[in-house]
């Protein structure tokens, strides 16, 4: 081999890869279940209104924003990570059973914080573990991640194809909390599963120097600050589709009278598209470098929600309006992929060896965090301002729609069994949306540096 050459990388074993594919698969197993559609049930099932349900996301949010300073902390300097995720599922699953025959606003909510506080950092430690025992990150763990996508897409076929499948109506409304009990029982099999996976324990030296001030200190390069930065602003439109999506996808449907469960399925083409996209993203990233693969995944959020606008207007072209929508999910894959799963990609790679755990929970504060919490409010109540109440309308079917103004008029019933006519004005709720994606697509293009195709970054720079 002569000095210019590369030597050739080393894999990981494949029965651990295994391993690692079926954590990745029960871990968004259990998100899988109830995500996609638990803003449809809480409107329509327990009639939350718009800024209840905002309030409900942010709760969702909670549990990351201690996670820098407590799970972190934890894993590198004290616990191994596979007993944390052990203890966090098991934890978890009970509460999501909880959660199951709750109805009242305040428990669904405090149950929530718990159930944050303890899930959500799973999803950063499952990629600290994974990327502590490969050999190659940047080649094998989007071939890893691709099977939490498969876990997602799984619930979405089991729910509405099996236990959903012949309910219309209230029953299908009250049916999906159906969905809350299959994520319990996925988390207590998930805690269990950790428990086999590879003893990963904290790593011992450097035992002055917390882990979460190693952190910080990162911020002073500028690449790591924009992308926290730019991670925050866009995890709140994250936030703004999984909020609005299902009722969106709902909406839609009315168009053609198309009735039973299919909004979950539905929803699940952006984690088909996303398997496609995690399964290239190793050479994407090899080829084109960091800034245009996650520039790419920022557009693609611009991109769908200016796509969902436009199609909430096609009421009297029902095959258009559908084919839009099922395009606009297929995006979630770029969204996902070229920005969120690249830039976890890009943090392991400028992280100290021994604060791994710390730097991928550190990130995932402001992508799942005070992002998502902030999107919680802001979708919230810019759902709740383009929602307003029908009581001077009165409308001959249960729904109808305006094709000059794309308001769409429907029925629902709260918990007092009381109807309130509402007037959702879905391209108000996607067009800010799409004005906050651009905001960061823009400061991200400006302000984050070029790097190298070879993607060998320096770590040197100095804070403007």
């Amino acid at each position: 081999m002569t000095g210019t050459e590369n030597p050739v990388q080393e894999s990981t074993a494949k029965p651990l890869k295994l391993r690692l594919y079926l954590m990745m698969f029960l871990q968004y197993f259990v998100q899988g279940c109830y995500l996609p559609i638990i803003t449809l049930y809480l409107i329509d099932a327990l009639g939350f209104s718009a800024l209840q349900v905002g309030v409900f996301g942010a709760a969702l949010a909670v549990g990351p924003l201690l996670a820098p300073f407590v799970f972190g902390q934890i894993v590198d300097r004290h616990y191994a990570t596979e007993r944390v995720l052990a203890f966090c599922h098991l934890s978890g699953g009970i509460i999501m059973l909880v959660l199951f025959v709750q109805q009242s606003f305040w428990p669904v909510v405090i149950l929530g914080v718990l159930y944050s506080v303890l899930y959500v950092p799973t999803m950063m430690l499952t990629n600290s573990l994974t990327f502590q025992h490969l050999k190659d990150s940047d080649k094998e763990f989007p071939l890893i991640r691709l099977w939490g996508t498969i876990g997602f897409v799984i619930p979405a076929w089991l729910a509405e194809g099996l236990f959903l499948a012949h309910l219309k109506g209230d029953e299908l409304n009250t049916g999906r909390g159906i969905v809350l009990a299959m994520a319990g029982v996925a988390g207590l099999l998930m805690a269990g599963y950790c428990l086999t996976l590879p003893h990963t324990p904290p790593v011992k030296s450097d035992k002055k120097d917390l882990a979460p001030g190693k952190v910080l200190k990162m911020l002073k390069y500028r690449h790591f600050l924009i992308l926290v930065v730019v991670a925050f602003i866009i995890s709140i439109v994250h936030k703004f589709y999984f909020q609005w999506n299902s009722p969106f996808i709902s909406a839609i449907l009315k168009f053609g009278n198309v009735t039973g469960a299919w909004e979950q399925r539905i929803s699940s083409i952006g984690q088909v598209f996303e398997v496609l996209i995690m399964a290239v993203l190793g050479f994407g990233i090899k080829k084109y470098g960091f800034k245009t693969v996650m520039l790419v995944g920022l557009l693609s959020y611009m991109v769908r929600s200016l796509v969902f606008a436009y199609a909430s207007t096609l009421s009297a072209t029902f095959p258009m309006a559908l084919t839009l929508t099922c395009f606009g999910q297929a995006m979630h894959g770029l969204c996902f992929g070229c920005f969120l799963a690249a830039a976890y990609i890009y943090v392991d790679k400028v992280s100290p060896l021994d604060v791994r755990g710390s730097m991928q929970t550190f990130f995932g504060t402001f992508v799942f965090g005070l992002g998502m919490f902030a999107g919680g409010f802001i979708s919230g109540s810019i759902g709740d301002y383009f929602t307003s109440s029908g009581k001077e309308t009165l409308l001959r079917t249960q729904w109808s729609i305006s094709s000059q103004t794309g308001i769409i008029e429907f029925t629902q019933k709260n918990l007092t069994g009381e109807s309130a006519n509402l007037l959702r004005d879905w391209p108000g709720i996607w067009l800010c949306s799409a004005a906050i994606a651009l905001f960061a697509t823009v400061l991200f293009w400006i302000l984050f540096p070029n790097a190298e195709s070879s993607n060998r970054l320096d770590l040197t720079e100095e804070a403007p």
